[in-house]
């Protein structure tokens, strides 16, 4: 009989995911949610393998630059001592190390230069998990329009035809959105 002995258990793993919020969100709190970004916080393999084929697919275009210089730099340097050849799997190796490890970094500091809103972080099992958790104390605080919205909304329906009749907060589609992925949140914390 073999029998394998693994120290660390695979089921208690956690990933932390930070989420953020577009600079202009709807006005609905059920298609903010569904605009909600998260990101994972933690090493990118996806980064750590594709190197400036990820930081271009992400539109990092100065950390493209970054990445591009330092590779010239480095080899510059390297084949003045005639290194070059030797050692240049395992520079590319460190760089895209480097960059896997702070893929994460580059891409929230893009958001937060967008004008994105970092609403919190969130940890749990995989990413469902996460949102799952985020979502049962985010909507219950978030109200279902936000004030500001509601009365420019009202005043400008006011303005234009003082006979139509507002139109209603929320339409028969939004809500079926919203129960269907309340259903499946519920779902899945049952199953």
């Amino acid at each position: 009989m073999i029998v394998t002995v693994w120290p660390f258990p695979t089921q208690r793993r956690m990933t932390v995911f930070t989420v953020h919020e577009h600079p202009s969100p709807p006005v609905d709190r059920i298609d903010r949610a569904e605009a909600l970004l998260f990101l994972k916080d933690g090493f990118s393999w996806s980064a750590f393998l594709f190197g400036p084929f990820w930081l271009l697919a992400n539109r990092l275009w100065l950390a493209t630059a970054v990445y591009v210089a330092i590779l010239v730099a480095v080899y510059g340097v390297l084949s003045m001592f005639g290194l070059a050849e030797a050692l240049l799997g395992t520079m590319l190796l460190a760089l895209n190390a480097i960059l896997g490890f702070e893929a994460y970094w580059l891409r929230s500091t893009k958001l937060a230069d967008a004008g994105w809103v970092t609403l919190g972080s969130v940890c749990g099992r995989g990413l469902d998990d996460c949102e799952r958790r985020f979502f049962e104390g985010w909507l219950s605080g978030e109200p279902m329009l936000r004030a500001n919205s509601i009365t420019s909304d009202l005043s400008e329906t006011a303005l234009s035809n003082t006979t139509a009749r507002p139109k209603p907060a929320f339409s028969t589609r939004a809500l079926a959105r919203a129960k269907h992925r309340v259903q499946s949140l519920y779902r899945k914390r049952k199953g």
